[in-house]
């Protein structure tokens, strides 16, 4: 239901996945910029990539040895080896590649290019030395100990696919192939507001009758493990000034979270501090149990989310929709994936919304099972300490049955 304040128009309690829609068509994916390979690792790609050349660009040897023709060892035997004579040497810096004289092995270095007239590497060890000449005890088959040209890549062939994060290995292989620099999303920067008066810093010693604002270290450490870093993280005090100016202090980053402070009517500090700091309202209240009160603002280049207080909600809501905001800016096309799992045991639903159910997601038999964890003896805590996924129990499910396949969420 579209509703006014202030001649700013938004949404009031509306599904996730219209929620998602809108924030999907207000958040601009942050813009790319050239870091150096030996920085890449774990950025996100911001366009494909591809090798501007085959590796090896030569045939190459994989063993020091001698390099020699695999037809003229045909006839070797132990009782008779082929005796070869050898002459030259092929390092791996050398880049030009030589000819081996008809019926002659060239000794050969690991990496270094295979002679032409060559198409087999014999180890040293399995060769008997005598003045200028070696013994070859048994056949050589062709292409033995030889890298082929372009067995590693070849010309035109994808290292990296768009909006795809770099991994150790990829960054080697760009390096490899030579690339230097590489376009990669910018690194997003978050800020986290814990706001309440009782609230206090938990790296500091509490003071008397204060909590620690626990759910900043539970915000800071999901969005690292998702390859956000920079978050900051500050208490903010329960008050209209003190959270317009902690807004504005954070607007150069491109995602703020608030946890707390949206209560009813007039304790809703938050939403009203946002709106009196500039913020255009985009949805107000999700049909999503637990986090019924998320919101959702733009301020500039901007967004600013507000979230409920209890832990176990600021978990749930990170997962179904923090995450999908950092993955809206960072362009990554899949913004909420889920997979289907059969529950382990029963589970009821909510009436008129979608209720999110903490899960343990484990595999059995060839199949991916979702215990809700129901047991009356784990409190919301424990309960978020075990789980490792959400199960998404659509509106008006009535009770779900063991066995029954459902959506879910992994934590990831």
């Amino acid at each position: 239901m579209p509703t006014d304040k202030g001649h700013n128009f938004f949404l009031l309690d509306i599904p996730r996945a219209e929620a998602l829609h809108i924030l999907k068509e207000n958040i601009s994916p942050v813009q790319p910029r050239s870091v150096s390979v030996t920085d890449c690792c774990g950025c996100i790609a911001a366009e494909t990539i591809t090798s501007a050349i085959s590796l090896p660009e030569n045939d190459r040897s994989a063993m020091d040895g001698f390099a020699v023709s695999s037809a003229d060892t045909a006839g070797a035997t132990k009782e008779s080896p082929v005796r070869m004579a050898f002459c030259g040497e092929v390092r791996p810096s050398e880049t030009q590649k030589c000819c081996a004289p008809g019926e002659c092995a060239v000794r050969v270095l690991t990496g270094g290019i295979v002679p032409e007239g060559t198409d087999a590497v014999i180890p040293f060890e399995k060769v008997t030395i005598e003045d200028d000449t070696i013994g070859i005890k048994g056949p050589v088959r062709e292409g033995d100990f030889v890298r082929k040209a372009g067995s590693d890549i070849i010309k035109g062939e994808t290292i990296v696919p768009a909006d795809k994060r770099i991994s150790p290995c990829e960054a080697a292989l760009l390096a490899y192939t030579g690339i230097r620099s590489v376009n990669v999303r910018r690194p997003l920067s978050i800020g986290v507001l814990a706001v309440g008066n009782e609230l206090c810093d938990p790296a500091l010693e509490n003071a008397c009758g204060l909590i620690p604002a626990d759910n900043l270290i539970l915000m800071k450490s999901l969005c690292g493990r998702v390859g956000v870093n920079n978050v900051d993280i500050a208490t903010c005090a329960n008050s209209p000034e003190s959270i317009s100016k902690a807004i504005c202090g954070n607007s150069g980053c491109d995602l703020i979270i608030t946890t707390g402070g949206t209560g009813p009517g007039n304790r809703d500090f938050v939403f009203n501090s946002v709106l009196d700091a500039g913020g255009k309202p985009l949805f107000k209240g999700l049909a999503m149990h637990p986090a019924k009160s998320v919101f959702a603002f733009r301020m500039d280049s901007c967004i600013v989310i507000g979230l409920p207080g209890p832990p176990n909600a600021v978990n749930l809501a990170f997962h179904t929709i923090i995450r999908p905001v950092i993955n809206i800016l960072l362009n990554v096309p899949e913004i909420s994936p889920v997979k289907t799992a059969l529950l382990k045991s029963s589970v009821k639903g909510a009436g008129g919304r979608e209720k999110m159910r903490p899960c343990f997601i484990g595999e059995e038999n060839g199949y991916i099972f979702a215990d809700p964890l129901t047991s009356g003896h784990l409190s919301p805590r424990k309960i978020m300490s075990l789980s490792n996924g959400i199960i998404i129990l659509p509106s008006d499910s009535g009770e779900l049955e063991e066995g029954q396949p459902v959506e879910v969420i992994c934590y990831g």
